[in-house]
C-alpha cells in the first residue's frame, strides 16, 4: 500500500468516466464531492495487500493518522490514486481495503472516499507548509498460519525481493553488491529498480528530443496527449523499423504466422476481462450500443482470439505469431516521453507457441540472444532484470538463469514477486540501456507464459491424443517501433559526446546519398548519377543556394554520404564522396559508392525515397 498525504486548503472531484473495474455505487451522490481545510490521501493498494488485509487496513489508518493529528486536519479525502504504483493489487482487494480504511477513519474524524475506478477531474489547493506533503509505504504482512509454524509475534514481511546473481554463481544483496560495483551501467539499474534510487539526470529533458523533431516526429496536438506523428521522414523510419522487426523473426527458422486485427475488444469477454483488470486505471476504454469496449493494451488479444480456433497438432509446435499492433495504455501525464513513454505504442509482438516449460526455455535462450544481437549492432549495452514469481523457479532453473549469466559475462538483478498471487507467467526478462542521462530505461522483453492459453482456450493435440495447453512465449526483440527509435536517437546523442559524428545507421538514414550540382549545368549530370544507383535513397539538392550552404545543410540532416559534382566529376570517373561516419573525403567510382552503401546497410531491410527527388521540389515540413 502506498499513500500520498496533502494538507489542503481545498480539494474536490467530480466522476468523468467510468471504467471496466468500477464499483458499484449505492450513492450516486459520491460522484463528486468537495472539502476545505482537509488531508488527502491519494492511495495505491498492490499486490501482496491481500495476504493480510486487517493488517493493511489498521497499519494505513494508524500512518494517516498520525499526520492528521500532527497537522491538525480534522476532515479526511480518501482518493484511489493509482498512479503511485506500478505493481497494483486487483480491484477487488482494492475496494476493500480503501473501503475499510475509510471506515475505520471515520470512527474519529469527518471521512470523504471517492469511488473506485473511475476517471476523475480533481482540484487541490496545498497548504505548501512543511508537513503539507508527505508519503507512506504499507508493507503487508505474511497471512497467519499455525502458530507453531510463525509465532504471531514474528510474522515475515512480504515485498519483491531483489538479488544479484553473478556469472559465478554467487547471490549477493542488492545493498552490499554496490558498494563495490565497477561496471557503472549495471550499478544505474540496481541502484533505481532494487534501492529506489533516482538518477540525478531524472528531471531534466533529453537532449534526444530535439533531433526527433528533425526528423518529423512531434507529439499529436490535435489528439489526447502520449499520442505521435510521423511525418515523411519519421514514416518512413517506422516502416523500415517494423520490417526489421519481422525479419528478426522469420529468421528463427519456425514458421510464423502474420496476423492483423482489431483494436477493440468486448470486455463482456471472459478473457479480456480477465486480462484488463490486470491494467487497471491504465485501459483506454469507450461505450458503444450499450457494449463497454477496451482498447487493447497488448497485441495479446487478437493474437490468442485467432489461435484459439485453430487445430493444432503436436506436430505443428513450435509455431510463431506476429503483429506489428497499434496498443493504448492511459500513462501518467507526467511521465510521457516522445518515443519512450506514449498513450499509443506500435509493439512488434512476436508470440511463440510451445509444447511444455522446457522447449519454452530452450525457446527462451534463443529469444534473450536475439534481443541483445539486435542491441549490440548499435554498439550499445544492455543490462538485465529477471523478474521471477516463484523462488521454487528458481531453484529449479537455477542453472538456466546461469547460462544466461556466463553467455554474455554480465551479472543479473532478479526480482522475486511477492508468494500467494495467481501469477500467469514464470519468468519475464526486461533488457535495459542506460540512457543519455544515466537512466536504466527498458527496450527488450521476453516471458514465458504458462496461463493464457488456459484462459483463452488455445490447445493442442500431443502424440497420444491427449489435449494440451501449451506454454506461450511473448516477446518484442527490439522494444516497441517507437523505443527502438529512442534507442536509434539515444545513441546518437552518445556518440556527440564521445566526440563523433552522430547519425542514424545507413540503412535507417531516410536520405542515405545526397548529390550536391555545383551549378545549373551540373543537374543532369547529377541526375544521371541518381538513375544509375540501385537500392541506396538518394535525393539531388538543386536549389540556388551556395554549395556551402547546402553541403552544411545536408551535415545537419545527418546523410551520411554526400557528392558535390562540378566540371572535374563530370569530366571524369572519381566522385569525392564525404563520408559522415569518418569526417573524411574519399574519391570513388560510382560502381565503388555504391557498394560502399550496401556494405553499411547491410542486408537490412529498404524502402525507396518517398520524397521527390529534387530539394527544391518538397514543403518546409515544420514540427
Amino acid at each position: 500500500m502506498r499513500i500520498l498525504l496533502i494538507h489542503s486548503d481545498e480539494f474536490s472531484y467530480r466522476v468523468t468516466q467510468k471504467t471496466p473495474i468500477a464499483e458499484k455505487l449505492e450513492d450516486e451522490s459520491v460522484k463528486q464531492g468537495a472539502s476545505e481545510d482537509c488531508l488527502v490521501v491519494f492511495s495505491a493498494v498492490e499486490k501482496g495487500d491481500e495476504l493480510n488485509k486487517t493488517y493493511v487496513i489498521n497499519q494505513t489508518v494508524e500512518e494517516i493518522k498520525k499526520v492528521a493529528d500532527q497537522v491538525g486536519a480534522k476532515k479526511i479525502v480518501v482518493y484511489p490514486y493509482a498512479h503511485l504504483s506500478h505493481n497494483l493489487s486487483d480491484p477487488k482487494t482494492a475496494i476493500e481495503i480503501l473501503k475499510g480504511v475509510a471506515s475505520k477513519l471515520g470512527e474519529q474524524y469527518s471521512v470523504m472516499r471517492s469511488p473506485f475506478g473511475f476517471y476523475k477531474a480533481f482540484k487541490l489547493s496545498c497548504k505548501g507548509h512543511p508537513m503539507s506533503e508527505l508519503s507512506r509505504e504499507i508493507h503487508p504482512l505474511e497471512r497467519e498460519v499455525e502458530e507453531k509454524e510463525v509465532p504471531k509475534e514474528a510474522p515475515r514481511k512480504i515485498a519483491k525481493r531483489f538479488l544479484v546473481l553473478t556469472p559465478n554463481g554467487e547471490e549477493i544483496e542488492p545493498g552490499e553488491f554496490v558498494k563495490n560495483c565497477e561496471d557503472d551501467d549495471f550499478k544505474i539499474l540496481v541502484e533505481k529498480e532494487a534501492l529506489g534510487k533516482e538518477s540525478p539526470g531524472s528531471g531534466e529533458e533529453p537532449e534526444f528530443i530535439s533531433i526527433v523533431k528533425k526528423y518529423n516526429i512531434n507529439w499529436e496536438s490535435f489528439s489526447d496527449r502520449g499520442h505521435m506523428k510521423f511525418g515523411p521522414e519519421g514514416n518512413l523510419l517506422f516502416e523500415l523499423i517494423a520490417d526489421y522487426a519481422e525479419r528478426i523473426v522469420r529468421g528463427f527458422g519456425i514458421p510464423v504466422y502474420s496476423v492483423r486485427g482489431t483494436n477493440m475488444f468486448d470486455l463482456e469477454m471472459k478473457p479480456v476481462r480477465e486480462h484488463a483488470e490486470l491494467y487497471g486505471d491504465r485501459l483506454y476504454q469507450l461505450e458503444v450500443e450499450d457494449k463497454k469496449l477496451v482498447m487493447r493494451y497488448a497485441a495479446c488479444h487478437q493474437q490468442f482470439s485467432m489461435i484459439k480456433d485453430w487445430t493444432i497438432s503436436y506436430r505443428n509446435l513450435p509455431f510463431g505469431a506476429f503483429e506489428v499492433a497499434d496498443s493504448y495504455r492511459m500513462e501518467q501525464s507526467g511521465e510521457l516521453l516522445l518515443c519512450f513513454r506514449t498513450r499509443k505504442m506500435h509493439m512488434p509482438d512476436f508470440h511463440v507457441i510451445c509444447r511444455d516449460e522446457n522447449e519454452a526455455l530452450e525457446w527462451f535462450y534463443k529469444l534473450h540472444e536475439k534481443i541483445y544481437e539486435a542491441m549490440e549492432e548499435l554498439g550499445r549495452n544492455y543490462e538485465l532484470l529477471i523478474n521471477l514469481t516463484s523462488e521454487e523457479f528458481y531453484e529449479r532453473n537455477k542453472d538456466f538463469l546461469l547460462k544466461l549469466a556466463k553467455t554474455r559475462k554480465k551479472n543479473l538483478l532478479l526480482c522475486f514477486y511477492p508468494p500467494g498471487i495467481n501469477y500467469y507467467w514464470s519468468i519475464n526478462n526486461e533488457y535495459h540501456i542506460t540512457d543519455d542521462l544515466n537512466r536504466p530505461r527498458e527496450i527488450g522483453t521476453v516471458q514465458i507464459d504458462f496461463g493464457n492459453s488456459k484462459r483463452f482456450g488455445i490447445k493442442y493435440t500431443d502424440a497420444d491424443g491427449s489435449e494440451r495447453f501449451p506454454f506461450i512465449l511473448h516477446t518484442a526483440v527490439i522494444g516497441t517501433i517507437e523505443r527502438y527509435l529512442f534507442a536509434l536517437f539515444d545513441t546518437a546523442v552518445k556518440m556527440k559526446k564521445e566526440g563523433k559524428p552522430p547519425m542514424l545507421p545507413v540503412w535507417v538514414s531516410p536520405i542515405q546519398l545526397r548529390i550536391v550540382p555545383v551549378a545549373e549545368r551540373h543537374l543532369k549530370f547529377a541526375e544521371e548519377l541518381a538513375s544509375k544507383i540501385r537500392g541506396v535513397r538518394v535525393d539531388i539538392d538543386d536549389r540556388s543556394e551556395t554549395v556551402a550552404r547546402r553541403i552544411k545543410q545536408a551535415e545537419e540532416e545527418w546523410i551520411p554520404y554526400i557528392v558535390v559534382v562540378g566540371d572535374k566529376e563530370v569530366e571524369g570517373e572519381k566522385l569525392t564522396v564525404r563520408i559522415r561516419e569518418i569526417r573524411e573525403e574519399v574519391q570513388m567510382t560510382l560502381e565503388e559508392l555504391e557498394k560502399e552503401i550496401q556494405k553499411k546497410i547491410g542486408g537490412k531491410p529498404f524502402k525507396p525515397l518517398t520524397l521527390p527527388i529534387h530539394v527544391s521540389k518538397r514543403p518546409i515540413f515544420n514540427v
